[in-house]
C-alpha cells in the first residue's frame, strides 16, 4: 500500500509572494484500488518574519510540512487511516468477486 501527499495548487499575493491558500491531497493505492482526498488550507504569512521562504524558493516538501504542521499529526493520521481502510475494503471486494463480464475475443 502506497500513501502519497501532494500539493496541487497554491494561491499567493502578487506583491510579496506570500502563500495564502494551498490545495493539497493524500492518495492511497493498493494494486488497482485507489482513494484520495483533496482539501484547501488557508495560510497567513509575513515576509518580514524570520525564516520566511520566498515564493521562488519554495518546494513541495516545504509546503507539505506547513500543511501537515497546520492540520496536526492527529488529522494526518486520521486522513491516512480513512483512505487506507477504504482501499483495503475495495481490494477485499475485488478479491471476493466470483463473476466477471466481457467478451472472450476482446480480452
Amino acid at each position: 500500500m502506497t500513501t502519497t501527499w501532494n500539493i496541487f495548487d497554491t494561491q499567493s499575493q502578487i506583491a510579496d509572494g506570500v502563500i495564502t491558500r494551498v490545495t493539497y491531497g493524500c492518495t492511497v493505492q493498493l494494486d488497482n484500488c485507489i482513494d484520495r482526498t483533496i482539501n484547501n488550507l488557508d495560510l497567513v504569512g509575513d515576509p518580514s518574519s524570520e525564516g520566511f521562504v520566498s515564493y521562488k524558493n519554495l518546494t513541495e516538501e516545504t509546503i507539505l510540512q506547513w500543511v501537515k504542521s497546520s492540520i496536526g499529526q492527529e488529522q494526518v493520521t486520521a486522513i491516512e487511516t480513512s483512505l487506507q481502510n477504504s482501499v483495503t475494503a475495495q481490494k477485499a471486494a475485488k478479491d471476493a468477486e466470483t463473476v466477471t463480464n466481457g467478451l472472450p475475443w476482446r480480452n
